[in-house]
């Protein structure tokens, strides 16, 4: 025979349940938590790796322009060009961390202090300022009134600053300045900081009063004996017991859960500002590794060019075949004007003005017409023509590994640094421009097919 009636069983059964969902609930979100910080901080960690590998490049870059320089005054044209320019500034390192240079930083007892103002964000700085100092005041709070009404001014301010720093965020964006922008990002992640330290203090002084729940449940047991005395039925004074204790439960579950969906929401916010950052980070990566690359390939020009003409015998170019140029947009060929030999232009119709020599000569090189048999390059006027009687340093080329989609760039040009050839707008008539990466994303491209005799 049971100690309990089959109704106190039930009750105590349905509680067991609740208790277990609860727990479930209550380890699902914890869990989610933790994973929220594991991936935070290796996010964190990626974005650290990602600002060292941005200034290895920066780096990378200085070396070479300085690399550059100093094989470029190895000659008397280069030596004079380095004398009109000025000298190449050392790259400003990045740092990831907050600083005494930066906007705001953490001074030893994790507050933070604004120590550059800005006029244009003055007001949204002084606000983050104010939010800052109310976070302050909650932590010194002694009395639950004073904590919550400390606790709703703390979540109105967090709510101003936050619509401020979107309408910062939107504006900057229509103008499109970047140095605004990761201004405004870094100001977002300080709010968040400030968000989180908020919710730790809540945590430890805000959680849900149990005296508070207990006074509740005290008074709604006295309203409920008062009415089951008028009405003399003991079951409903067990049956308010029971509503009493499952809102209590019910109380501090959403307390509980409340909490880590609060700290869940600032976990989130954090990633999308590093997410942002990082991405900033590789698209400045991706045009920084071109401009690499290409200074690279200048350096190797020259370093060759100095070698060949202290070495003793010069290197001899190679025949590769005869070929013809194709402009790749409007499928015209290269080729040389009817009336004037020496004049490059476009030409409909494939003949034999269109059909050049290929010759190699280490990464470079040579282009020569097979109709007129001169070297197309750079003339004295600094124009492209193909006027040259002789392969010399004014006729190399440089072209991409791919000849069926490449540029082509005249190495002579720019003080030794090269320049691609451009196609005047209407006349359509081949011209040099700069050695830029983005002039190279502007060059025209050509396809050099082989022309079987």
């Amino acid at each position: 025979m049971s100690l309990f009636s089959e109704k106190q069983q039930t009750t105590i059964l349905n509680r067991e349940g609740r208790e277990n969902e609860y727990q479930r609930a209550q380890q699902a979100a914890v869990e989610a938590v933790m994973i929220g910080r594991e991936a935070l901080e290796t996010t964190f960690l990626q974005g650290e790796q990602l600002q060292n590998s941005e200034n290895i490049a920066d780096e990378t870059e200085y070396t070479l322009d300085k690399a550059n320089r100093l094989i470029r005054g190895l000659s008397w044209t280069g030596w004079l060009a380095n004398k009109l320019s000025r000298d190449i500034d050392p790259p400003t390192i990045n740092e990831t961390s907050h600083d005494i240079n930066t906007t705001i930083y953490l001074d030893d007892d994790q507050h933070f202090i604004i120590e550059k103002n800005v006029p244009d964000y003055m007001p949204l700085i002084q606000s983050l300022r104010n939010y800052q100092a109310n976070l302050q005041v909650l932590k010194d709070c002694e009395t639950d009134d004073q904590k919550n009404t400390c606790r709703l001014i703390c979540d109105d301010m967090h709510k101003q600053v936050l619509e401020k720093i979107r309408e910062a965020s939107k504006i900057r964006e229509e103008q499109n300045i970047d140095e605004d922008k990761s201004f405004v990002l870094r100001l977002q992640e300080d709010l968040s900081f400030l968000r989180q330290r908020q919710l730790v203090l809540q945590q430890v002084h805000l959680n849900y009063d149990s005296n508070t729940v207990k006074n509740k449940a005290a008074l709604f047991n006295n309203s409920k004996h008062v009415e089951s005395n008028s009405h003399r039925n003991n079951s409903s004074t067990t049956t308010s017991n029971d509503i009493v204790i499952i809102q209590q439960e019910q109380e501090e579950h959403l307390d509980t859960m409340n909490n880590c969906l609060q700290e869940l929401g600032s976990l989130a916010s954090h990633l999308n500002i590093s997410l942002v950052q990082q991405s900033e980070i590789i698209d400045s990566l991706d045009d920084k590794s071109e401009k690499l690359h290409f200074k690279t390939n200048v350096i190797n020009r020259r370093t060759d060019r100095f070698i060949n003409q202290k070495s003793w015998v010069a290197p001899k170019p190679e025949f590769i075949r005869f070929a013809w140029i194709k402009h790749k947009e409007s499928g015209k060929y290269l080729s040389v004007v009817p009336n004037n030999d020496t004049t490059l232009a476009l030409s409909n119709i494939l003949n034999e003005r269109c059909i050049f020599g290929i010759w190699q000569k280490n990464r470079i090189i040579g282009i020569q017409n097979k109709y007129n048999r001169r070297w197309m390059g750079q003339n004295f006027f600094g124009q492209v023509a193909c006027s040259a009687t002789s392969f010399n340093r004014r006729e190399e080329w440089e072209v991409d590994k791919d000849w069926s989609d490449t540029t082509l760039l005249i190495v002579s040009a720019g003080w030794g640094s090269g320049g691609y050839m451009l196609l005047a707008k209407g006349t359509q008539q081949p011209k040099i421009g700069g050695c830029d990466v983005s002039i190279k994303n502007l060059a025209p491209r050509w396809l050099i097919g082989e022309f079987l005799i």
